[in-house]
């Protein structure tokens, strides 16, 4: 297996916690670690995969169709069928050679999208993010980090009796507002873009699903 094809697969395994690991937590991490191994050597899958299946499917489907690629010895005859033409079997090289690209473009497709809709590969980033961070750790300092120093005595003493809790947003204070809703108009653009990424490898998904094998 190439480098290039594992490369963004999923592995079950945890690595060591930042900072310094006591022996304790390094030998909880070793069984726990070793447990996962297990899950997934017998059943195919660990429990660390199941807490989080669409992050799973993102994080390992384009290596896996990455790797089928790079891999392949033929193409599909028919779109949705189980037919294959193996290359050098007999169709002229032209045609091997054309159905070979077509079918590297429509797993390249689909691992672009895939890998879009990841929000961790997404090409897309927010432009507002770093100005976003900056305000809040401002507006933190200022009024912490749920804006209760913006409370007035009047609205402390209702919320205590009440049992009520006022949180405060950085598009609560003026100074604020602007980097705020622009922060998060960004972020609901690309969270969309992610989702139709999603939507449109899963049609291409759909589509080829009885192609997916070598």
């Amino acid at each position: 297996m190439s480098r290039t094809s594992i490369i963004g697969g999923s592995c079950c395994v945890d690595g060591p916690d930042k900072g310094r690991e006591t022996i304790k937590r390094k030998f909880r991490r070793w069984k726990r670690n070793a447990r996962y191994i297990y899950q997934r050597a017998r059943y195919g899958f660990c429990e660390s995969d199941v807490w989080s299946i669409d992050a799973w499917f993102l994080k390992i489907m384009p290596a896996m169709l990455q790797y089928l690629k790079e891999t392949t010895d033929g193409y599909p005859s028919v779109p949705g069928e189980l037919s294959h033409a193996l290359v050098g079997s007999g169709a002229p090289k032209d045609v091997d050679d054309a159905g070979m690209k077509a079918w590297a473009e429509v797993l390249d497709e689909m691992i672009f999208l895939l890998k879009e809709a990841n929000e961790e590969t997404c090409s897309r980033a927010n432009p507002y993010e770093e100005s976003w961070e900056e305000a809040y750790k401002d507006f933190s300092a200022k009024y912490g980090e749920l804006g209760e120093k913006l409370k007035t005595e009047e609205q402390k003493e209702k919320e205590e009796k009440e049992g009520l809790h006022t949180l405060y947003m950085l598009r609560d204070v003026p100074e604020y507002k602007e980097i705020d809703e622009l922060y998060y108009k960004e972020s609901k653009a690309i969270e969309e873009y992610r989702n139709d990424c999603k939507d449109k490898a899963l049609e291409l998904f759909s589509k080829w699903f009885w192609n997916l094998w070598d």
